[in-house]
C-alpha cells in the first residue's frame, strides 16, 4: 500500500521538492525513496511496541503527524540521512525533512480515510507480512492471518 502511495505522488512530491528547496530532480527523486524506507521502518517500530493508536490518529486526521514522537523520530532519523546520505544541506533538509513526511501521512490519511480501513487494516496492508512475529504479546497471534 505504501509503495503504491509513494509511486503515485512521487513525481509530485519531487517537484516540490525541486520548487520549493531548489533540489536537483536526481537527489529529490532520492529523497522520497528515502522517506518511503524511513515511514515503513518507523510504521513498523510503531506498530512493534505496541503504539500504533497514536499512528491511526493521524492518519484519521484527529492529530497533525508532528504531534507523535514515533513521527517526529522518524523525521529527525530522515533529516539526518538527507544530509549524510544524500549531501543534503542541513538548513535545507531541516525544512525539507517535516514537509516530505508530514505530505506522505496526509495522502496517506486520505487513503485510509478514503477507503475506510480500520487498524488491523493498515497494520496488515501498509507494514505487510513479517511484522506479526515483532509484535509485542502475541498480538500478530490475535490478528490472525492478516500478517
Amino acid at each position: 500500500m505504501l509503495d503504491n502511495l509513494i509511486n503515485s505522488i512521487k513525481g509530485q512530491l519531487s517537484g516540490q521538492l525541486q520548487d520549493k528547496y531548489q533540489l536537483q530532480p536526481d537527489t529529490a527523486s532520492k529523497s522520497v525513496d528515502l522517506a518511503q524506507d524511513h515511514l515503513k521502518e518507523g510504521l513498523k517500530d510503531q506498530a512493534a511496541s505496541g503504539d500504533f493508536g497514536g499512528i491511526m490518529d493521524i492518519l484519521k486526521g484527529n492529530k497533525g503527524a508532528t504531534e507523535h514522537a514515533g513521527v517526529n523520530s522518524m523525521i529527525s532519523k530522515y533529516v539526518n540521512d538527507l544530509s549524510t546520505k544524500l549531501g543534503v544541506p542541513e538548513s535545507i533538509a531541516r525544512q525539507a525533512g517535516p514537509f516530505v513526511i508530514t505530505f506522505i501521512m496526509q495522502k496517506l490519511g486520505s487513503k485510509v480515510s478514503g477507503e475506510g480501513m480500520g487498524q488491523s487494516d493498515i497494520m496488515g496492508t501498509l507494514l505487510g507480512s513479517g511484522l506479526k512475529d515483532k509484535l509485542p504479546g502475541g498480538l500478530g497471534d490475535k490478528l490472525g492471518g492478516l500478517f
